[in-house]
C-alpha cells in the first residue's frame, strides 16, 4: 500500500512537467468577446488544439470567439489586410441564440469537414 501511495505522490509531482495541450497554441490577445489565437504550425491540422483554446478561451461566457492563425497571430485590432487574409478559422459562439460554428477558410485547409462553415 505504501508504494501504491509512493507511486501515486510520484504522479502528482511529475504532472506538471508533462507537455500540456496548450502547448500547441498560445492565445495572443484579446478584444471584448474576441480572443486571438496562434497555433504551433506543427499543430495546424490537430483541431483538438483549436477544441482546446476554445475551452480556454471561452470558459464560463455566453458568448465568445476565436480567431485562429498558424505560426502568429495579431494580438488586437485593427487587422491588417494580410492578418485579415491569412486568418485560418473561427470559433463563433452566443449560448444564449444556440450558436455555435466554426467558420473555416475552405480554400486553405480541410479543418472541421463535418461541421463547417466555409468564410
Amino acid at each position: 500500500m505504501k508504494n501504491v501511495v509512493k507511486i501515486i505522490f510520484l504522479a502528482a509531482i511529475c504532472l506538471p512537467m508533462v507537455a500540456t495541450a496548450s502547448d500547441g497554441y498560445k492565445i495572443t490577445g484579446k478584444s471584448g468577446i474576441m480572443f486571438f489565437v496562434a497555433i504551433k504550425p506543427t499543430q495546424k491540422n490537430n483541431e483538438d488544439i483549436y477544441r482546446l483554446a476554445v475551452g480556454e478561451a471561452c470558459a464560463g461566457k455566453a458568448i465568445c470567439q476565436v480567431q485562429y492563425w498558424v505560426g502568429n497571430a495579431p494580438s488586437g485590432f485593427p487587422l491588417t489586410d494580410a492578418q485579415v487574409s491569412s486568418k485560418l478559422v473561427q470559433w463563433q459562439q452566443n449560448l444564449n441564440t444556440g450558436l455555435r460554428r466554426w467558420l473555416v477558410n475552405c480554400k486553405k485547409t480541410k479543418l472541421f469537414a463535418k461541421e463547417r462553415e466555409c468564410m
